[in-house]
């Protein structure tokens, strides 16, 4: 049986480590087990648990409410929620290339990885493949995952192809303008999983912006530092929800105050991010398609 502290958790659901003890505290959450030692761990259907709760949150649930439900309400609240996050009115080939590409993760296949990209790049732009089929299916991994359909492993072997696939396709675009509008990217404390920011710098220097990409668990007295070296025009940040609404709240109004001079571009789940208040100078991304649209006006 694997072990997990509760930093764990928090790296795997997204929900910050002390705002799992008060669910602990106020509503009986998790019971966590405590080896010899006295040493509190989480077990895999714990943890399992746990990220179901984050999707229910993600998808507009109290933990109070969720906290309630009995057995039967909690299956069929997940099940339902499952069922909507599968593309149902997308192109049937769209649907097709997905889940081609769900069986060779399941499969730990790259042959069949590699196949399916280059088959979709034949008839589509790299960008057009990322918004179209990545995207998506990123959501749909999202998903699987939390419901115990696709391993960690599996997760993380799909992830890296992808990754490395965004990395070289921004390592070929040509290298904008120097008075081309300048993004800072990065991923802050404690954030760790940079796919989709990579995704979004993609876009943003293949529409000839100039992007510096930090990386990931940048501490906020860095950010303050590079951004005085850098002067970008617009900061771009991704938060994982659920966390804390409070601590994220915060952490909006920290970078409101700090950076006054730039614009500040914020992306997450939108069923979490949108309860939030943002200050003048910050703008929410719900998703790709947004931020092509604020892009293309």
């Amino acid at each position: 049986m694997i072990r997990y502290s509760i930093k764990d958790l928090e790296k795997f659901s997204g929900i910050k480590a002390h705002t799992i003890r008060i669910w602990e505290q106020r509503y009986q959450l998790l019971k966590p087990q405590r080896t010899d030692t006295n040493i509190r761990y989480y077990d895999d259907e714990q943890l399992k648990y746990l990220l179901n709760v984050s999707l229910l949150v993600e998808n507009g649930y109290r933990i109070s409410q969720i906290c309630g439900f009995s057995q039967d309400e909690f299956n069929e609240t997940l099940r339902d929620i499952i069922d909507k996050g599968y593309p149902t009115k997308e192109d049937h080939q769209v649907n097709s290339i997905i889940n081609e590409l769900v069986i060779a993760m399941l499969d730990l296949d790259e042959r069949r990885f590699e196949k399916i990209l280059s088959s979709s790049l034949l008839q589509r732009s790299f960008e057009q493949t990322l918004v179209k089929i990545i995207y998506p299916f990123l959501k749909r991994i999202g998903v699987m995952w939390r419901t115990g359909e696709v391993s960690t492993a599996q997760e993380h072997f799909i992830y890296q192809l992808i990754r490395q696939k965004i990395i070289v396709a921004i390592d070929g675009l040509l290298i904008p303008n120097s008075d081309a509008e300048k993004y800072l990217l990065f991923l802050p404390k404690s954030e760790f999983n940079d796919l989709l920011i990579l995704l979004f710098t993609y876009v943003l220097k293949n529409r000839g912006k100039q992007c510096i990409y930090l990386g990931v668990d940048i501490p906020f007295k860095d950010l303050k530092q590079v951004t005085a070296i850098s002067k970008p025009e617009t900061i771009f940040t991704f938060i994982k929800a659920p966390a804390s609404k409070i601590d994220t709240q915060a952490y909006i109004y920290e970078l409101s105050e700090a950076f006054t001079t730039q614009n500040i571009l914020i992306t997450g789940n939108p069923y979490f991010m949108e309860e939030l208040e943002y200050p003048d100078n910050v703008l929410l991304i719900t998703g790709v398609d947004d931020l092509i649209t604020m892009l293309d006006d």
